[in-house]
């Protein structure tokens, strides 16, 4: 059976030459212009892509090599992310919101949070929840099929938001989404295969009865969304799992060291190497004795006071000597809104240390004892915990192996996340005091705890190999059912990376994949309150040291395709307009095969809607969807099948082989694969404006450069090769911290301060208002007139609703994110047309030809002329005979 397709078939040199025109229309006398881009659009207009192929049922299906690819080309895959009900448009619905995604480009939805909510937000049935939802099959049945008319093929998330546990009737896992211990208990994980059954083995009625499994247009399944043994709080989670849930977790532990080590006797002398006895206390005042009266705390120590929050420190004959108690006069959810630090500790990369102190609390409450810089960057060191207090006084012991050399550390307590009063009283950090089996543990007897306090290195690395054995068990598990007992021909990937171990774990998928955000919002008191929440204004391009491209281009496994499935800059950032042309063209010049931006939207009843909504729906955000026809033209605008491909940057064997190594990165440097990439292997993040980055699958020896290689050969040493790609990257910021990010190849981008386009351009991109801009050129379609292409020229400072109520340091609106119609920050500047004679247009949100705008001579050049008079974002260059 054949899918129905539709009836429809299918770098810059600057001169002076001046082109005639007209205007017609009013110009609009205000910088910021409503921009609001329809639901429906016309795709005959010249901005829009009308040469996609239909993926028919039974053709070719998309691979994996080193890249996507299918019909004997590399694939990129250029997407977005639909969301809950965003999943469900209505049959009336899913042809317009399909033909609009077609048309800018987009050639795969990944579809997220399915499993979340019961319908209509989810495909479960509102009843129960229990069974699939038969009218969210049927709409998601006739979007699939809408979207592979278009050639947009289908990511499909398994598990996302399902907590499995509450509906086996088993006892809470205290994780959001049942994440980790989905991952290794036996009931859960059958759960999520029976959901991939009843998913992938479904029949499509609207594509000829074709299995989901066996249907090209879904090429890619994704087993569970951001979850790992070393995910973002993964250590503190499996410390305090319910008894249901450690007991399976310590029972499969027990059986890998009995298989490991055979007897206790040696898996003592295993862990009994390295181990020192505690050293001298490194803390002053330790007992609290020494009170400085002035400031109203012990001497050498300080407390934090954040964000209006409040703490006073006082003495009581009430306590045990030496003890002191906290009182919170104003608390809130942020915890390091209150500390209490002492500083001055020099630790040493590598060394173990112990810290302890005794603690209780009026009620029941928790505090988080960190060890981190006491300076900026303010890093974690190596200690992160959440201590648990009650009325009944404690001693805590807590060791820890610093991850950095610092001459002045600092132990913190944070506190403010609850108002109870507690007391500590001898608080000490000291070198060593490290244990290996502790007495009365025995693999024999089974009762080796998964986590000690005071753990020998050797311990520590041992739980952590475990973890990533058992973890890629799974994802290889899961995967061989989706692939073999399934039948199903999708691609698979497991869940992004979250460290060398986690890059480990996913080393036999299909692909790769990561997730980022830049200026994810932050929530003070309740997660996801809409009316309290906190969006920070940096723009990404004034801080390259912190930017998320670097961090995720690290993640790369030589080899394998690479994926970035969610990307976002959310609103309201007033740089947001940076988010599509940096994550595109940085994407294109590293050669990374799959974009999806977070997200298209997230509802399934308001597809005409003219506003801005949220921090992620980018279907109605000019800022965003008015970039995606463009970021498509640059994300595929890098190497194609047939060219040189760009050299990749060998890191060496020695940096993911074999897997005890791998666990000792995991330990030193967690999950920033940038940071590991620094110091083994001197690769910074302007290295990789000129490198691309992979790291060598040490389960395999199936890749290009280290054909051949063993998991025990260390000898490999890092080689580098210059980038051949269509893209060449600057990122410059200046004294005043104003930056300017380029790619300049097929196509052109640039973001930053209005002032620095001149500078970056020689001149021929003036831009005078507003501040911060987003520019790109880029071709659209086959070469036309004098060897041109046609130019689409996208121009955007800042994004708003009308009438938002932004607070005074505009970090939030709260809920008044205002009303419609949705308005950009228009440019005003010019550009100079490339080399021929050129006809310029503004566009209408629709895409349509508005108005004709003058090309003119302006200091010895030809210009195009941009100005909110135009009341676009878009102005579209055609070349003339």
């Amino acid at each position: 059976m054949t899918r129905r397709s539709n009836e429809r078939t299918a770098s810059l040199s600057f001169l002076v030459i001046t082109i005639p025109c007209y205007f017609a229309g009013a110009a609009i006398a205000q910088e910021f212009v409503p921009f609001v881009i329809p639901a429906k659009i016309s795709a005959q207009q010249s901005i829009w892509v009308k040469d996609y192929k239909p993926i028919e049922t039974g053709s070719e299906r998309l691979t994996a090599a080193e890249h996507f690819r299918r019909g004997g080309r590399d694939v990129r895959i250029w997407g977005v992310n639909l969301c809950f009900g965003g999943n469900f448009p209505t049959h009336e619905e899913a042809p317009y919101v399909a033909e609009r995604l077609a048309a800018a480009g987009v050639n795969s939805v990944r579809c997220h949070h399915l499993d979340t909510s019961r319908w209509p937000r989810g495909i479960w049935n509102a009843e129960n929840g229990k069974t699939i939802e038969p009218q969210a099959l049927d709409r998601l049945d006739y979007l699939i099929n809408e979207l592979a008319k278009r050639g947009i093929f289908v990511n499909l998330n398994l598990h996302v938001g399902r907590a499995h546990s509450q509906y086996l009737g088993l006892p809470a896992t205290g994780t959001e989404f049942d994440k980790i211990a989905g991952i290794f208990t036996p009931a859960l994980v059958e759960a999520q295969k029976q959901y991939a059954k009843d998913l992938l083995t479904h029949a499509n009625p609207y594509c000829g009865g074709v299995r989901y499994a066996d249907d090209p247009a879904i090429a890619f399944v994704e087993i569970t969304n951001e979850d790992s043994f070393f995910m973002w709080g993964a250590e503190e989670k499996l410390r305090t799992f319910p008894e249901y849930y450690s007991k399976i977790l310590n029972g499969q532990f027990n059986a890998w060291l009995r298989r490991r080590y055979n007897t206790d006797d040696a898996l003592r002398a295993a862990w009994s190497q390295g181990t020192q006895p505690p050293g001298d206390n490194m803390l002053q005042n330790s007992t609290f004795t020494a009170w400085d009266a002035k400031r109203g705390i012990p001497e050498h120590w300080s407390i934090e006071q954040h964000e209006g929050c409040r703490a006073t420190l006082s003495r009581s004959q009430d306590l045990p000597s030496g003890a002191i108690q906290v009182e919170i006069g104003k608390a809130n959810s942020t915890e390091w809104h209150l500390q209490l630090t002492q500083g001055g500790c020099a630790l040493t990369e590598g060394q173990y240390y112990t810290v302890s102190f005794q603690a209780s609390s009026v009620q029941p409450r928790s505090i988080t004892c960190n060890v981190s810089q006491a300076h900026e960057s303010w890093a974690n060191l190596g200690l992160s915990r959440r201590i648990d207090l009650s009325p009944q006084w404690k001693k805590f012991s807590l060791g820890f192996t610093a991850t950095g050399s610092d001459k002045n550390a600092r132990i913190t307590f944070a506190f403010s996340a609850s108002p109870t009063t507690f007391s500590l009283a001898q608080v000490e950090v000291r070198p060593g005091g490290q244990m290996g089996l502790t007495p009365g543990e025995s693999a024999g007897a089974g009762n080796v705890r998964l986590f000690q306090e005071n753990e020998s290195t050797p311990r520590i690395l041992d739980r952590m190999i475990f973890l990533a054995e058992t973890e890629k068990a799974y994802f290889d598990g899961m995967r061989s059912y989706i692939r073999e007992d399934l039948g199903c021909g999708a691609l698979v990937t497991g869940t992004i990376v979250f460290g060398p171990l986690g890059l480990y774990a996913q080393s036999d998928m299909d692909y790769i994949d990561s997730h980022s955000y830049w200026q994810h919002p932050t929530f003070p008191g309740r997660p996801w309150d809409p009316a309290n929440w906190l969006v920070e204004q940096r723009p990404m391009t004034d801080h390259p040291d912190q930017a998320t491209l670097s961090r995720i281009a690290a993640e790369r496994l030589a080899g394998k395709p690479f994926t970035l499935s969610e990307y976002n800059h959310p609103a309201p950032l007033d740089a947001q307009a940076e988010c599509i042309p940096m994550v595109a063209s940085f994407a294109a010049a590293q050669d990374w095969d799959g974009v999806w931006l977070f997200d298209y939207a997230s509802g399934s009843n308001a597809w005409d809607r003219q506003t801005m909504s949220g921090f992620f729906d980018i279907d109605t955000n000019p800022a965003k969807w008015g970039f995606v026809r463009a970021g498509a033209a640059i994300f595929n605008g890098g190497p194609k099948a047939g060219q040189t491909q760009p050299a990749m940057r060998d890191v060496g064997a020695k940096n993911l082989s074999p897997l005890p190594a791998i666990a000792k990165q995991q330990a030193k440097y967690g999950d920033n694969m940038l940071r590991l990439l620094t110091a083994t292997s001197n690769i910074r993040r302007d290295d990789l404006l000129q490198t691309q980055i992979g790291f060598p699958n040490a389960t395999s020896r199936i890749w290009g450069p280290f054909l051949g290689w063993q998991m025990d050969d260390l000898g490999l040493t890092a080689q580098t090769s210059p980038v051949q790609s269509q893209y060449r990257l600057t990122w410059w910021v200046d004294a005043a911290g104003h930056g300017i990010y380029r790619a300049v190849g097929q196509a052109q981008v640039y973001t930053g301060h209005a002032k620095r386009f001149a500078e970056i351009t020689g001149d021929r991109i003036r831009i005078t208002s507003p501040d911060f801009v987003a520019l790109t050129i880029t071709p659209l379609g086959p070469v036309g007139a004098n060897n041109h292409s046609p130019l689409l020229i996208t121009a955007c400072g800042r994004c708003e609703n009308t009438g938002m109520q932004f607070s005074p340091d505009r970090r939030t609106v709260g809920r008044n994110w205002g009303q419609a119609p949705v308005r950009i920050e228009a440019v005003r500047g010019s550009l100079a047309v490339p080399e021929g004679r050129w006809t310029c247009y503004a566009l209408a949100p629709n895409g349509s030809r508005k108005q004709c705008v003058p090309i003119s001579y302006v200091d010895r050049r030809d210009a195009v002329p941009l100005s909110p008079e135009y009341g676009t974002m878009w102005y579209l260059l055609e070349p003339q005979p």
